[in-house]
């Protein structure tokens, strides 16, 4: 139970993600299939309560009910290896448990959770870019399937149902996969870059904390449900314009400190839709008098909308037209969900003059499959305006590079209280800043490396539900046949 506590959530000791499987798979090899699964799975699912506490924004019996489904689901690999692992011949055992965890992973995030790629292990080894470049070939599927595997491994040999040299076997078989997937890792960021690679200077802005604190304060009575008059009204949208002018002001001092793209980070600028086409217009005379693009990431109140909130993204190029406008496609669930309406889920992209650049949203980073629709568009950049808070850092920041290990593009996430990231194409950090009260600059390449996985996607967990199926449906025909023998 310690083992898992550290092993994902809150705190974060990457070895015991990999130690806790072996834990809690030889606890239920040696206890009674009904007593092992029944005991093991409630202690699994209560350290879930105190490992994700504070991660998941959900008040009350809320957090519990959440938190205790996670538990619970991915508790059933374990469940699977209990219950088919014995009915499997051989060394081909030890795949049940990492097909199970990888299926689990799957299902889940396709079908089910609407919290995206959270809770995946691969992310509590994000400190770890040699093992991580692994992604770029099967995604986070990939290394899921590895960490649970060596698990199996380790558990299988430990159960004294082979000879010692099926032992030998099997581990060496383990230990060469590992070491495999390191070199690889090693090699692929081994290759220097390309001599002629252009890169950008890029910066992002987050809001000023005062000026933020003050707008909040304006909001709460919107907040409480409270009917706004016109002089609290105008007292809120004197805020934001305070906020909005700090934030332009910022914007066209690194523009002329030579920024070629400026970004806001999630919701920095505020405006009432009344304003809104103000605040776009004059976005657009900052982007044509400096010659930038200028992506601003701003938050929209609709008093009369119903929700009343908007969350997005304007991309304006230099040209000083609105080229698009992004709405986050996946609000956060509890949170955010009342409250606005997700976008379309089409992320929109914009040709400059060193590269084809995107924009998605926070917590839509946290989705693999929308952001492979920026790897079909041969995207070089992504810019992901977030903001986080204390119990998620640097965890969220973690996840993110994942994105841009598999599709092969730059990233660039501005975060308020957060971590602030740029990342190349590999996932190396180019500039890190905790909790920014001003800025994160980067030099970033704008073109896309191409990736094994931005070619088949999520076929190797595919491949792991097929090949679980497969056998479960050998373990039960086995299982039977024991069955009529007695």
């Amino acid at each position: 139970m310690f083992l898992l506590v550290v092993a994902n959530g809150r705190w974060i000791f990457p070895p015991a993600t990999w130690i806790a499987p072996i834990a809690w798979l030889l606890f239920l090899e040696r206890s009674r299939a009904l007593t092992g699964l029944l005991i093991g799975g409630a202690a699994y699912i209560g350290v879930q309560f105190v490992a994700w506490d504070g991660l998941i924004p959900a008040p009350g019996i809320l957090f519990f009910l959440i938190a205790g489904a996670y538990g619970l689901i991915y508790f059933l690999p374990f469940a699977a290896h209990r219950l088919l692992a014995r009915r499997v011949a051989g060394f081909a055992q030890t795949l049940v448990f990492p097909l199970a965890w990888v299926t689990t992973e799957l299902v889940l995030q396709r079908w089910i959770t609407p919290y995206g790629s959270w809770f995946s292990l691969p992310y509590t080894q994000a400190n770890s870019l040699v093992l991580a470049q692994f992604a770029s070939v099967a995604g986070t599927w990939g290394i899921s399937f590895l960490m649970t595997w060596v698990a199996a491994v380790a558990v299988w040999s430990l159960t004294g149902r082979q000879t010692a040299a099926e032992r030998r076997g099997g581990l060496a078989l383990a230990t060469a996969a590992v070491i495999g997937v390191l070199l690889f890792g090693y090699a692929r960021l081994a290759v220097p870059p390309a001599e002629d690679q252009v890169t950008v200077r890029v910066a992002g802005l987050v809001p000023s904390a005062p000026l933020m604190d003050e707008l909040e304060s304006a909001f709460d009575p919107v907040r409480r449900g409270e009917a706004i008059d016109a002089p609290s009204l105008a007292h809120l949208e004197a805020a934001a314009a305070r906020l909005n002018n700090d934030l332009f002001a910022r914007s066209r001092r690194e523009a002329q400190a030579g920024a070629d793209i400026v970004a806001w980070s999630e919701t920095a600028g505020r405006v009432t839709k009344r304003h809104e086409a103000l605040l776009l217009d004059r976005a657009t005379q900052l982007a044509t008098k400096e010659k930038i693009v200028f992506l601003i990431a701003y938050g929209v109140w609709d008093p009369d909308g119903d929700p009343p909130l908007e969350n997005k993204i304007a991309a304006i190029p230099p040209t000083g037209d609105v080229a698009w406008e992004y709405r986050k496609a996946h609000p956060i669930v509890g949170a955010e969900s009342p409250l606005m309406s997700p976008g379309d889920g089409v992320v929109r992209t914009l040709d400059t003059a060193t590269g084809r650049v995107a924009a998605v949203i926070c917590h839509d980073l946290d989705f693999p499959t929308l952001l492979a629709q920026a790897n079909r568009q041969d995207v070089g950049l992504v810019v992901g305006p977030s903001a986080d808070w204390a119990a998620i850092t640097p965890l969220h920041a973690d996840m993110a590079i994942f994105r841009a290990i598999e599709n092969g593009f730059s990233l660039f996430r501005p975060t308020s209280n957060g971590r602030s990231i740029a990342t190349d194409p590999w996932g190396r950090a180019v500039s890190i800043v905790d909790y920014p009260d001003d800025a994160i600059v980067a030099h970033l390449q704008v073109a896309r490396v191409p990736t094994v996985y931005g070619s088949i996607g999520d076929a190797f967990a595919w491949l792991c539900l097929v090949g679980f199926v497969a056998l479960a449906v050998i373990g039960v025909a086995r299982g039977r046949g024991s069955n009529r023998k007695a």
